[in-house]
């Protein structure tokens, strides 16, 4: 049987998302409990969102950055300042691995310094959105394919820093690792990775024309109804008197710390049709679909239910059940939660709601 590229990110995308979605297992002894990974409590991108996953040659392609930072600003009343930092202009590396253009976006970054800041729209972007265009030559410049379509591959680096970005030396060995920047604060400390997001997006350009769309998502509800976007007709439930402490606390004489505590359903709102096709992308007669799924994320309260939840699967399809089982926390206040549905095909859509615990 042959296995075309994409279907091998289609298999691989859903294998991760199961991997990710596996029930984490109970910890025994005496030992301190854990920190879901889900509980945003720093700096974290949820997602970068492109107008087109799919593009072709000199089509203009926008990326939007959802974030949000869980510390407050030490010298202020608000959220710390965040530097945003977008570097394109890297397409085709060696192998189509990420860290070929790493000697590149240093390259970029300190021909900003050198030009007063005039380059080539595409290459350099500041802030939450940045636009690039895909190079007419993506494809020319590719060798044709010995089976399936030809496509090109551009990266655009993001870096998000609640301090400021500042170059780093390269490993010489030229394989992967760090980015090559990294974020400081005023007294030139390096932060951590609750102050600083680096990643990057791919966008895919075929020679067939095939296009992908991000997932449509109506909304969010709460216990099967839906939660208003206005954060002033936000949804009131009661607060889970179990502590921070009392929850994290699990072995020897550590009770249900949720036993007197409300559950709560979430789910997202979305169509059977969510999952998109590729015309021919078949495994053993039957057509198989992009993956998608949803990583739900919370400001406060603990995810019971499962931090991500597969909404469309690669050979069954669309899930009827993809919901996920929210605690509140013990402290009375509004509180954020974020829904982050993607597919495996680069897609991705961000949904924001606030729920009011009292």
């Amino acid at each position: 049987m042959k296995y075309t590229r994409s279907f091998r990110r289609h298999v691989l995308g859903a294998l991760a998302a199961a991997t990710l979605a596996a029930p984490i297992a109970s910890a025994s002894g005496c030992s301190p409990g854990w920190v879901s990974s889900n509980l945003v409590n720093g700096l974290r991108v949820f997602s970068v969102t492109a107008d087109k996953p799919y593009a072709q040659p000199g089509e203009e392609v926008r990326f939007d950055m959802s974030f949000y930072d869980g510390y407050p600003d030490p010298e202020g009343d608000g959220p710390r300042p965040v530097q945003i930092l977008w570097i394109g202009g890297c397409y085709n590396p060696p192998g189509d691995l990420y860290y070929g253009c790493f000697p590149q976006l240093l390259k970029t970054f300190q021909s900003l310094g050198e030009s007063g800041g005039n380059l080539p729209p595409g290459l350099i972007g500041f802030g939450p959105t940045f636009t690039t265009t895909i190079p007419e030559d993506i494809l020319s410049q590719r060798p044709t394919p010995d089976g399936g379509s030809k496509y090109g591959l551009q990266f655009v680096f993001f870096f998000a820093c609640a301090g400021e970005i500042k170059p780093i030396e390269l490993d010489p060995s030229g394989k992967a690792g760090f980015f090559p920047f990294g974020c400081f604060d005023s007294a030139g400390n390096r932060l951590a990775a609750d102050s600083f997001v680096p990643g990057f997006s791919q966008i895919y350009t075929f020679e067939d024309g095939r296009t992908n769309q991000n997932p449509p998502v109506a909304g969010m509800t709460l216990d099967g109804e839906p939660i208003p976007e206005d954060f002033t007709e936000a949804p009131t439930i009661k607060a889970c008197p179990s502590t921070v402490d009392e929850r994290r606390a699990v072995g020897c004489f550590a009770g249900d710390p949720y036993e007197n505590c409300p559950e709560h359903e979430l789910d997202l709102i979305v169509e059977p049709t969510i999952a998109e096709i590729d015309p021919g992308e078949m495994v053993g007669g039957e057509q198989i679909y992009e993956a998608v799924w949803v990583d739900w994320l919370v400001e406060a309260g603990d995810l019971t239910g499962g931090g991500i939840s597969l909404i469309s699967g690669v050979t069954e399809g669309y899930k009827d059940e993809h919901s996920t089982k929210w605690i509140p926390p013990a402290e009375p206040g509004l509180y954020q939660i974020w829904g982050v549905v993607r597919d495996t095909r680069g897609g991705s859509t961000y949904v924001q709601r606030y729920i009011r615990v009292e």
